[in-house]
């Protein structure tokens, strides 16, 4: 027993020892590299610090990718930086795309699109089950417009198809890319899912680099989620797009509140007069917030034969519709016997409200405009 407990305690020391020797060479090769001047070791130090640091390693690629940039550097492709291809290369292309210039935003575009292994490691990682890495991609292509890598876009919005950020990113690539195809093959596709906000639609549709026209145009032709549809006619309002007016006339008569509204806006702010009766019955529509949108958009559509209907939407149940009613009158003939109008009407909100209106331009400087 006695054996055994020093053979044990032999073996200890032996490895403490080792250890030990170990600690104390790796201590004299560490002061050597931090006291030496040469470029070999410098080389050397900064590639152990790069190993011990990720922030190291990330702003050594940042400068990679800046010199590549530059040129009077030697480095004149990515290929060159040695772990570009890494996460940590990824990430850092992904900083340095945020950081620079758009003259440098666009020579990085062209650097990576003569690179023909650099898009091949694009194309690889896309294809991977590396979920976090395709994203980073995917948002790169969508930053610098990269073509050539729409069709692995698009599978990954099939491979992914619950993951809202996969989809947000994945559609800003083809939205920034102008693939109005793409676009109205998915959108029309029963198999695909739209499980973005309206609101982060509509962003998109705004990124959207090709035709607008054309492609609002096809996709109001086809039976597409409702999301979509809406994102159009608010974007035909946005891009003043009066050619399509006539192809969105025929929402007004739909059961879709949302829709409806949105279509009431746009033809409003576009001032389509054949829209003018219809939107007029919508000032009596069941819902308040379509007689609200309504009453808005008949005084840009017919501000010389809309008083009565405006007079009438004042003395309305609903504070927001008697709210803008006030302003559409603020905005038509007969400004100056308005109060008069109102206090004629023996209803004491909607007097209320067109003194507070009234009150409320004055105060601010000006009339409200249509």
């Amino acid at each position: 027993m006695h054996a055994w407990i020093q053979t044990v305690v032999d073996v200890l020391i032996v490895v403490m020892s080792s250890i030990l020797l170990l600690f104390t060479l790796g201590l004299i090769v560490l002061h050597v590299i931090t006291t030496s001047n040469s470029k070999r070791v410098e080389k050397i130090k900064q590639r152990i610090l790069r190993m011990l640091s990720v922030s190291q390693d990330l702003e050594y690629l940042r400068g990679q990718i800046y010199q590549v940039l530059d040129p009077d550097s030697p480095l004149k492709s990515l290929r060159e930086i040695r772990g570009i291809s890494s996460a940590r290369g990824t990430v850092a292309m992904t900083i340095v795309v945020e950081e620079v210039s758009d003259e440098q935003r666009e020579l990085l575009r062209s650097i990576i699109l003569r690179d023909e292994w650099y898009r091949e490691h694009i194309r690889k990682t896309l294809r991977s089950r590396n979920y976090d890495l395709a994203g980073v991609f995917t948002k790169l292509i969508a930053e610098l417009k990269l073509p050539g890598f729409e069709q692995e876009v698009l599978a990954n919005l099939y491979r992914w198809p619950k993951r809202a950020d996969n989809q947000e990113i994945g559609l800003l690539a083809l939205f920034m890319c102008g693939c109005g195809e793409l676009l109205i093959r998915l959108f029309s596709d029963p198999a695909f899912h739209l499980i973005l906000s309206f609101r982060s639609l509509q962003e998109l549709f705004a990124c959207y680099s090709g035709d607008h026209e054309t492609l609002f145009r096809e996709l109001l032709a086809l039976p597409c989620d409702q999301y979509v549809i809406r994102a159009c006619i608010r974007g035909i309002g946005t891009e003043r797009l009066e050619s399509l007016c006539e192809t969105i006339l025929p929402y007004l008569q739909g059961d879709h509140t949302n829709l409806l509204i949105d279509t009431v806006r746009t033809l409003g702010l576009l001032r389509y007069a054949p829209a003018a009766e219809s939107i007029r019955a919508h000032t009596a529509h069941p819902v308040w917030s379509v007689r609200s949108a309504a009453a808005t958009a008949l005084a840009q559509i017919a501000p010389d034969d809309c008083r009565e209907d405006l007079l009438r939407c004042l003395c309305d149940r609903e504070w927001w519709v008697r709210f803008h009613a006030a302003e559409a009158l603020c905005t038509i003939p007969g400004r100056e016997t308005l109060l008069e109008d109102a206090e004629a009407l023996n209803d004491r909100f909607a007097f209320e409200m067109t003194r507070y209106i009234l009150e409320r331009n004055r105060l601010l400087g000006g009339e409200v405009s249509a």
